[in-house]
């Protein structure tokens, strides 16, 4: 457990990355690359572990980014753009939310996908020359 909570730490730190270099608005793509990315690196295995990972991934960096966000219209003194309700509003936390699943999924499997380099078979004992 120790090992999804350090993932979703270094996923979150991954997606601010990849949020602030992108030229334009990418929504969830950066929380999903960086989940993936994290449960790869950590070599994750289980589901629980690698669902974890990613929602804490996406919440932290929710968080985080929107509190930015807030932050930089406070201390301007700016005042909050008006905020209308569209399809996407209502949308967005669900979407957000499956693809968190699906980060979390899409993860563990990749990380069961790559198999460990092939070993030689050990020597059999008969066959190791005596030291010299």
């Amino acid at each position: 457990m120790d090992k999804s909570i350090t993932a979703g730490i270094s996923g979150f730190l991954i997606a601010i990355v990849i949020y602030f270099l992108s030229p334009v608005e990418l929504y969830f793509i950066p929380y999903f690359l960086a989940a993936i990315l994290a449960i790869y690196f950590f070599k994750l295995e289980t589901l629980k572990d690698g669902l974890v990972a990613a929602f804490m991934t996406y919440i932290f960096a929710d968080g985080i980014l929107s509190t930015l966000y807030l932050a930089t219209l406070y201390f301007p003194n700016t005042p909050y753009p008006s905020f209308n309700v569209d399809a996407w509003t209502m949308v967005y936390p669900i979407v957000s939310a499956v693809t968190a699943l699906i980060a979390g999924y899409i993860g563990v499997l990749f990380v069961k996908a790559t198999k460990p380099s092939r070993e030689l078979p050990p020597i059999p004992q008969s066959q190791v020359p005596p030291p010299a």
